[in-house]
């Protein structure tokens, strides 16, 4: 990482360092993320310590390196590192909180499409006991609007005899469409009304700064491997005290019901070598500018490269645009109606005949596309992958007439 300092431009010559194929377009880090071949060089160093000497590694040295990590990336969010643990993933940390919860009669938590299935297993093992509520949010939406149906959900269930909101999960970032929720107010309004809340901030870690003291959830998981360059599969719990008694890992470990990051510090067998690549992308992201520089290129790309592509296509963005953060989501000149249209349709031209990446979907009775914005593209990445998609819809609205 030598080689690398703040006078750098970033951009498309930046692939070069990562390890994407050649000439392919990748518009997607938000769905698995993508990561330098400096880290690359540390994932494979962590492996030959490892098997160089296994005991010594495990039984030794992994947990001050463990413990490392957890007080570099605790620092990174402002948190305690006591607080902060590594999980596998959002979900795995979602599931945590969940199946260590108990539920009473009349209960209700506030679904999330990421953990639908998960909820739906408690649901079915509670006996009747909760119930799930799910709350539609369809975007083009404004923050005011979003906080009043919050509340008034809320005010709802909560006059209705025996029934109450125990939990809700709520986004930082939302997935699809991408888009930054007010997260702060939620929070607020959650705990004014003793809702327990659940931040599932898979796309934040990275991609907006986060301060998790002032935030105060009661429970927040993030992926690491999406926006902050580190190894795939690493992810953080991050438990405040008042929250810790009685949540386990959802595999119980010879740790079981010991201190809360020696628990989840072994869950069987797996490599926690993705774990350990949080210091050396926090010092890459160091070396290459800082975090301002690095939020600000690919904030202002995902805005200028989505506006460029709608105009391409002849639509807009998905606004309003204080709610853009890396990723941007733009409306594609289809009818939805269209049934030779679907994602694995749309999927296959992108990757086999334009070989690149956005991520398609539909919403709110739309088909629309989010493209992230990274350090190794830039507008011309925008620009030819506008042009693809252009050629795709029109294909399709032939197909129509």
């Amino acid at each position: 990482m030598d080689n690398l300092n703040s006078t750098v431009e970033f951009g498309r010559s930046w692939r070069s360092k990562f390890l994407f194929e050649n000439d392919f377009i990748p518009l997607n880090q938000g769905s698995f993320g993508a990561y330098p071949k400096v880290i690359r060089e540390a994932l494979n160093s962590y492996k030959e310590k490892f098997e160089s000497n296994p005991d010594l590694w495990i039984r030794k040295n992994l947990g001050i390196e463990l413990a490392k990590a957890r007080e570099a990336i605790a620092e990174f969010v402002n948190a305690d590192a006591n607080d902060v643990v590594f999980v596998l993933n959002s979900t795995t940390g979602m599931n945590a909180v969940l199946k260590s919860l108990m539920f009473e009669s009349g209960d209700k938590v506030r679904v999330h499409s990421a953990v639908k299935n998960s909820l739906q297993f408690v649901r079915d093992r509670s006996y009747g006991k909760l119930e799930l509520l799910k709350i539609d949010v369809n975007y083009p939406i404004s923050d005011e609007e979003l906080i009043s149906k919050i509340i008034g959900v809320i005010q709802e269930e909560h006059q209705k005899p025996n029934s109450r909101i125990k939990l809700a999960f709520v986004d930082a970032i939302a997935s699809v469409p991408g888009a930054i929720l007010p997260l702060k107010q939620i929070l607020a309004i959650l705990r004014q009304h003793n809702i327990l809340s659940v931040v599932d901030g898979a796309q934040s870690v990275g991609q907006i700064p986060l301060d998790l003291k002032d935030l105060d959830p009661d429970y927040f998981v993030s992926s690491c491997h999406k926006w902050l360059y580190c190894a795939y599969s690493a992810a953080i719990l991050y438990v405040p005290e008042r929250n810790k008694k009685n949540l386990h890992p959802p595999v119980t470990s010879v740790y079981y019901d010991e201190e809360f990051t020696l628990e989840f510090s072994w869950v069987g067998a797996q490599d926690y070598s993705p774990y350990l690549t949080v210091l050396p992308a926090l010092e890459f992201r160091r070396k290459i500018g800082g975090e301002d520089k690095i939020l600000t290129y690919c904030h202002d790309l995902a805005v200028k490269g989505g506006k460029l592509i709608a105009s391409i296509l002849g639509t807009e963005i998905l606004g309003p645009e204080y709610i853009i953060p890396n990723m941007v989501n733009v409306r594609l000149p289809v009818d939805v109606s269209n049934e030779k249209i679907s994602v694995e349709v749309l999927n296959n031209l992108l990757f086999d005949k334009y070989h690149c990446y956005v991520l398609p979907y539909k919403h709110n009775g739309h088909w629309y596309i989010r493209a992230s914005a990274q350090i190794f593209t830039d507008l011309s990445d925008f620009e030819n992958v506008g042009k693809a998609l252009r050629e795709i819809c029109e294909s399709f609205n032939k197909m129509v007439k």
